[in-house]
């Protein structure tokens, strides 16, 4: 009876909202096998953002040694990009990329959101050409 009435109170308690600026879609999507190399990829967000780290690594294989757990990142080589990409506080942000060659790729990357939380992810990527 105790549990019955504690499980009553509880689903009658209101729900809080998450603030935090989520990252709604992106371009090219986590996962995304792509016949042409992108020239940009694209982050929505939920809430301005302002991005703060961004690394794109590319791996030898689809699965990447991960290095410390992933705290680190992917072990591969490293991408170069523009610092441009750091400066702007938007919902949309575009991050312009070199020319890339076929391969796996992983886009680590780290926003600050407009209520001062940091949020982090990674978006994974393969280009497979024609």
């Amino acid at each position: 009876m105790c549990k019955i009435f504690l499980l009553v109170i509880l689903l009658g308690l209101p729900i809080s909202a998450n603030a935090h600026s989520l990252l709604t879609s992106s371009y090219p999507q986590s996962g995304e096998i792509l016949t042409v190399p992108p020239t940009e990829i694209v982050m929505e967000f939920r809430t301005p953002t302002r991005l703060i780290k961004v690394d794109l690594t590319k791996s030898s294989d689809k699965k990447g040694k991960r290095l410390l757990g992933g705290f680190i990142g992917v072990e591969g080589q490293s991408v170069p990009l523009s610092a441009s990409t750091q400066m702007t506080t938007n919902k949309r942000q575009v991050i312009p990329l070199p020319s890339l060659e076929k391969g796996f790729y992983s886009l680590a990357w780290r926003a600050l959101g407009k209520d001062g939380h940091v949020i982090k992810g990674v978006l994974t990527f393969n280009i497979k050409g024609s």
